[in-house]
């Protein structure tokens, strides 16, 4: 018998229960699009507004459970995290409405580092299983390396995206100022430790 998976219910029960528990305490209208500059400009009535996220994901969630046995047994995983990736993304904005509407300021910064935080760690738990990184590695140039090489590399990767995702979800907790240089200079270190490590033990 199939199963949907511990990963999709878990964010889908998270997300019910916080829109449960905080329903009693919004207003009658809430905001559900906001502008460039974060400032909202549509609001509809609360049921509503608060239903539209949970049908998405209950509904992707179908289409995941029901679409991946027609998938390709080498395409599944990214199937799969595809849509784990658009599970996570709904959510946050979910309770970013749901915070926004109890009252709370939330800057595009913080939204960007969370929104970033959560795709560095679904990125690195997917280059954790997929075989397809291998390939990826032999066509930048890695196909005089062995395996403990490559491996290795992966390892590097994994850990600069799980570290920097903590990073980027601890500072939207914390975040007083602009999160821009933060975000560029973390950029920017990814790239010289994952890009550097992997011209480093190509050339090894």
């Amino acid at each position: 018998m199939r199963r949907i998976g511990v990963f999709p219910s878990t964010v889908i029960f998270i997300t019910a229960v916080f829109t449960i528990v905080t329903y009693p305490l919004l207003p009658a209208e809430i905001a559900v699009h906001f502008g460039t500059d974060f400032s909202p400009d549509m609001f509809v009535q609360k049921w509503l507004g608060l239903i539209m996220m949970p049908f998405l994901m209950i509904m992707f969630t179908g289409t995941e459970y029901y679409g991946k046995e027609k998938v390709n047994q080498e395409t599944r995983l990214e199937f799969e995290y595809c849509f784990r990736l658009l599970l996570v993304l709904l959510a946050i904005i979910q309770m970013s409405i749901i915070v926004y509407a109890l009252g709370y300021e939330i800057p595009t910064g913080r939204f960007a580092l969370m929104t970033a935080g959560a795709f560095m760690l679904l990125l690195a738990a997917y280059l954790s299983y997929s075989k397809k990184l291998f390939h990826f590695l032999n066509l930048i140039g890695f196909k005089k390396t062995d395996a403990y090489t490559r491996n290795l590399w992966k390892k590097i990767t994994i850990s600069t995206l799980t570290v920097a995702g903590v990073a980027c979800l601890v500072l939207a907790i914390f975040m007083r100022n602009d999160p821009s240089y933060f975000m560029m200079g973390m950029l920017l270190g990814m790239c010289v430790i994952v890009v550097g490590s992997g011209f480093y033990l190509n050339k090894k």
